[in-house]
């Protein structure tokens, strides 16, 4: 079945941290003025790497909403985005912002969520049953539904997920100016150790250059295995 073309877009330290500390909202980089205008520009290479669809997690959305940050300037809103599509597979969020707005979800979710959706008014598309949504089901209905190229920007989890399942196509990453550290502060993929080098995902650079305030930007095809 065909599926979209994914995108991990997707901004960082140099040492591939994606927030400060577990539980920050990474906006407070761009609040403090840090973080080279790293956020703005991945905003905008959305639009130049032509993507159709916006995917998070629901990870991250909670962890913003537990650590406001406000920000005075407002960030650049892709144009050429059809949906801000979120996976929600344990139905957790209520729901306030639902403009453009699709959930995935798991197909043995609770009822209740999908009461509240149904009467939001919010589109959603369910795929797979168990603990976690299943992946390329959801990119299989994404297609169907008129999806062609996606950028995944979530949290580590479920960038990590995509990675491991094999359905990341391209990785185009803005380095802030910025080194973290930290043993739990959350990274661009977060998710199983492997046992073996033959598993690492090779990548072929496709294009770099510096961005911004200090920022550096690397365009990454991912090579399949046997390619």
């Amino acid at each position: 079945m065909p599926r979209p073309q994914v995108i991990l877009n997707i901004f960082s330290s140099i040492d591939g941290k994606i927030t400060t500390a577990p539980n920050h909202n990474v906006s407070e980089w761009t609040e403090a003025g840090i973080d080279g205008d790293a956020r703005d520009i991945t905003h905008r290479f959305y639009d130049e790497l032509d993507c159709d669809g916006l995917i998070s997690g629901s990870e991250t959305l909670m962890v913003f909403g537990n650590h406001l940050v406000e920000l005075e300037q407002s960030i650049y809103e892709p144009k050429k985005s059809k949906a801000y599509i979120v996976f929600d597979g344990r139905g957790r969020i209520n729901w306030y912002q639902m403009e453009g707005l699709l959930v995935v979800t798991r197909e043995d979710v609770s009822e209740e969520y999908i009461n509240q959706l149904n009467e939001k008014g919010i589109r959603f598309i369910q795929a797979g049953t168990g603990q976690h949504i299943d992946l390329s089901i959801a990119l299989e209905k994404l297609y169907e539904n008129g999806f062609r190229k996606l950028g995944l920007s979530g949290g580590g989890a479920i960038n990590g997920a995509f990675l491991r399942k094999g359905l990341i196509d391209e990785i185009s990453l803005v380095y802030a100016p910025l080194a973290v550290g930290g043993r739990q502060t959350p990274t661009i993929f977060d998710c199983d150790d492997l046992q073996q080098i033959e598993d690492a995902i090779q990548l072929e650079l496709l294009k770099m250059k510096p961005v911004g305030n200090g920022a550096a930007w690397l365009h990454y095809k991912v090579h399949r295995k046997g390619n």
